[in-house]
Order: C-alpha cells, then sequence, then structure tokens
C-alpha cells in the first residue's frame, strides 16, 4: 500500500526516510495533493534502467515482435535453444 505524507510529515521524519523508503516509495503532499514522490536509490536506479530499455527503439521493436510470436504459439524449446547456441 502506497505510504502517503504530507510536507510537514516528510521534513519531522527526514532522518527515518531512507528506511522507510527501502519498503516502498513515498508520495508526499501538499494540501492533499500529490507534489513529489521519494523513492530509494535502488528503486530510482532500478526505474532509470527501465526508462533506458525502453527509450532503445531497436530492443522494444523486438520485444514486441518476440510477445506477438508467443501470442501466435511460435515458441523455441529450450533444447533447440541450447542446440542453436552450442553451435
Amino acid at each position: 500500500m502506497t505510504r502517503f505524507l504530507t510536507i510537514s510529515e516528510a521534513r519531522k521524519q527526514f532522518l527515518e526516510l531512507p528506511e522507510t523508503l527501502s519498503e516502498q516509495p513515498v508520495i508526499i503532499t501538499r494540501h492533499g495533493k500529490p507534489v513529489m514522490a521519494a523513492l530509494s536509490y535502488e528503486q530510482f536506479e532500478s526505474l532509470a534502467e527501465t526508462l533506458d530499455l525502453l527509450e532503445d527503439g531497436s530492443l522494444m521493436a523486438d520485444l514486441r515482435e518476440s510477445m506477438t510470436q508467443a501470442e501466435r504459439g511460435e515458441r523455441v524449446s529450450l533444447a533447440d535453444v541450447r542446440a542453436r547456441l552450442s553451435r
């Protein structure tokens, strides 16, 4: 469950936030509306890496094609993959 903190609460809990953020991001609000998100550095790195992958047009095209092939039932067995890689 996403945790919400007001800016005032976040300020008071600032030194404890690293432990809180290790579990899940925290949404910080002002006047009841979300204005920022705080997340652990590990979560940030993961998000940044995901965004880098999504920006790779060639990789995304290959992924979409693979998903389409899988939906059509065009799959390769693990034994076939191993045989192809050992050539």
